[in-house]
């Protein structure tokens, strides 16, 4: 799990510079991650890579719609925690580092550990985080609500920065979510063979909060089929035929997500204006 292109629809790559993590709150009970290293890896336990930070080389700008260059997104630790506490503020200033060679690819990198976040990045950016670097924190329902402020905290210390809250996965209705100052907002169900529900209100609320705030929104998937407010409507005896049957309907447009991730007719998938700043300034440098 090094450079990978990923099924994940808001990025376009994933880059672990370090794997493993350890559970800190009820988003961590199925991990994904945990599940594919303990498959194919034998475990989970935090392991640093600085072979692999000569990597970034690697992300080269994609080719736009319209022909032209835009930034790829490239997701910091898919497989871990960058601000774990097993990982030394050293390897993640290497990280960095290695991340600052290159201005015109983005670079997400997400964390449950908010304060330690903030701490490194009060330190870190004493100047401004570099434009390219998307800072986010997983708020996967009201009690880690606290999350988001470090986020703020952070803005305040450092000046603008792209804020990033992924609301994923989503399990349970968020009425104490703040996202005032949040640029980009992810929401979306939960997957895997023991995916906890995901109520479609849950995802309207975030969605219509967030841009009462005036953050951008990626709602990625449902998770599960179950979760999809138009699986009840799909005629058909196996799930393969009632998947063609909402398709061939026009009532989900992007089944090959898990669940698909159509609500209420549309895609929603915006992405912050940080991004349009930086495919312009990519495209102005030829």
């Amino acid at each position: 799990m090094t450079v990978l292109n990923t099924q994940i629809s808001c990025f376009d790559t994933t880059w672990n510079p370090a794997v493993g993590c350890s559970k800190i709150s009820e988003g961590c009970d199925n991990c994904y991650a945990e599940a594919i290293a303990r498959r194919f890896f034998g475990g989970f336990e935090v392991r640093l890579h600085p072979e692999r930070l000569t990597e970034t080389r690697k992300f080269k700008p994609l080719t736009g719609p319209d022909g032209f260059r835009v930034p790829r997104r490239v997701f910091v630790n898919s497989m871990g925690d960058l601000w774990h506490q097993e990982i030394p503020d050293r390897f993640i200033d290497d990280v960095f580092g290695a991340i600052a060679r290159h201005p015109h690819t983005v670079f997400v990198c997400l964390t449950k550990r908010a304060g330690r976040m903030l701490a490194y990045g009060r330190r870190r950016w004493k100047a401004g985080v570099p434009e390219n670097i998307w800072l986010g924190v997983t708020a996967e329902n009201d009690a880690v609500h606290g999350r988001i402020d470090a986020l703020r905290r952070l803005k305040a210390a450092a000046g603008p920065f792209t804020a990033y809250v992924n609301a994923e996965p989503l399990l349970g209705p968020i009425s104490r979510h703040d996202y005032t100052d949040i640029d980009w907002v992810g929401v979306g169900g939960e997957a895997g063979a023991r995916a906890r529900p995901c109520a479609p209100d849950w995802v309207r609320r975030v969605i219509a909060s967030a841009h009462d705030a005036g953050a951008a929104v990626w709602f990625k998937s449902w998770g599960r089929w179950e979760n999809n407010p138009n699986w009840a409507r799909a005629r058909g005896r196996t799930k393969k035929a009632r998947k063609q049957d909402l398709i061939a309907r026009g009532l989900e447009l992007l089944p090959e997500e898990h669940g698909g991730a159509t609500l209420d007719g549309a895609l929603v998938q915006e992405l912050p204006p940080g991004f349009a700043r930086l495919r312009d300034r990519l495209r102005r440098a030829g």
